[in-house]
């Protein structure tokens, strides 16, 4: 017979969001003077919008003292991974080392994020590595250090093995190196919302760690159902099984910088279940391959992209033609954001733009080292002023190489 522990955690993981849960999981672990039924109810508590600053502030430092005195118990089987050995040994590459950014939030392991950061910065400068990234809730609880050698690969094995994680939102990978394929097995992961694997700016590429090509990402996030922001850079050789999976209903933002199939943008077009995606962003890195304007077609006449409102098309070759097909489509009708950095449009397509009348829509147009004139550029202006970004255009010479496809700034 099940406990009542198990049933109030049971139902946690059917409905994370349930307050009257939580608290009643509070309540019963401080019935059971297990501490961690107090930590659960301060947080709780600061969720609260009716309490004053400092009210917020006398909780979080009983929070942070609650935390500092029990994480270790709390993050389980991940606890040496986290925060490193008790007894705080270090390994023989502690120079090399991943950090880890994790929080928890309602008492439970809510974000957890690893980087890679040389540890010749002053510490002032992760944070402003990290800044970019966006987690629930917001806030960082810790930072923990361990060596690559002696971690580079536990930390997939060991969330197979911790039920800690079964309220995770947020799992953020800058340094992966195989850790997605030991999570294909994890059977804790139903709750993720927020998957990170590598990073768009890419801060390992000092170290030259070589990555393991990621084969079978679909078999890891077709256990992701509730999943509903995917970004994948770098480090991820992508397949298009992911882009034809059924059970990405929940998503709203996919971020792929590592296209190298001129298929993907076909399939994803093609795929009902990306109907409530509202940010779309595709780049190919700088290798001499684009997104040809069969994909951008594509992905522009989709019956089921109609909730886009943010459209990142990077190193594309639709050229002044892309910008008719753009017009046509009507997709300008809904967007918000539209970049087209690095790529082959002209004044003519400028001028395409610039006449349709619901080019007014946008917030943002981002036509950056493409081959405007200062006639396109001028065109776009004074359409859209300060909205439009016309910065960095290319020359005939570098249109000649197609420098956008392999410099990353066109310069």
């Amino acid at each position: 017979m099940s406990s009542l522990r198990d049933i109030l955690e049971a139902a946690l993981v059917e409905n994370p969001d349930d307050l009257a849960t939580h608290n009643a999981y509070a309540d019963y672990l401080q019935e059971q003077g297990d501490p961690r039924g107090e930590f659960i109810a301060l947080q709780l508590a600061s969720e609260d919008p009716r309490r004053s600053e400092a009210d917020r502030r006398r909780l979080q430092e009983r929070i942070d003292e609650r935390l500092q005195a029990y994480r270790r118990d709390w993050a389980g089987v991940l606890a040496d991974e986290l925060f490193g050995p008790i007894d705080g040994s270090r390994g023989p590459r502690a120079d090399r080392r991943p950090i880890y950014d994790i929080r928890f939030a309602r008492g439970w392991l809510d974000c957890l994020a690893r980087r890679q950061v040389n540890p010749s910065r002053e510490p002032r400068d992760y944070r402003r590595l990290i800044q970019g990234i966006r987690f629930p809730r917001g806030g960082y609880d810790c930072f923990a250090h361990q060596d690559v050698k002696d971690c580079s690969n536990d930390l997939g094995r060991l969330m197979c093995r911790a039920p800690e994680t079964r309220l995770l939102r947020t799992l953020i990978l800058e340094y992966n190196e195989g850790t997605t394929a030991d999570l294909i097995h994890s059977p804790y992961l139903g709750n993720l919302r927020v998957l990170q694997i590598g990073s768009r700016q890419n801060p390992l590429a000092e170290f030259d760690v070589d990555f393991e090509p990621e084969t079978e990402l679909d078999k890891l996030v077709v256990k992701l159902p509730r999943l509903e922001e995917l970004y994948l850079h770098q480090s991820v050789c992508l397949s298009d099984r992911l882009f034809t999976l059924e059970n990405l209903t929940n998503l709203r933002v996919l971020e792929a910088s590592q296209i190298n199939d001129r298929n993907y943008p076909i399939v994803l077009a093609s795929n009902p279940a990306f109907g409530r995606l509202t940010h779309l962003y595709l780049r190919v890195e700088p290798i001499s391959q684009c997104l040809d304007l069969s994909g951008v077609r594509a992905i522009l006449h989709s019956p089921h992209l109609r909730s886009l409102t943010h459209l990142h098309l990077q190193r594309s070759d639709l050229g002044d033609v892309g910008c008719t097909e753009i017009v046509t489509s009507g997709i300008l009708k809904r967007l918000k954001v539209l970049d087209l950095r690095n790529g082959e449009i002209g004044d003519s397509g400028a001028r395409t733009l610039a006449d349709c009348p619901d080019l007014r829509n946008l917030e943002l147009l981002d036509v950056g080292c493409n081959a405007l004139s200062q006639t396109g550029m001028d065109d776009l202006s004074r359409i859209l002023g300060p909205a439009v970004r016309v910065d960095n255009q290319q020359t005939a010479e570098q249109l000649e190489r197609q420098a956008y496809l392999r410099e990353p700034d066109c310069i």
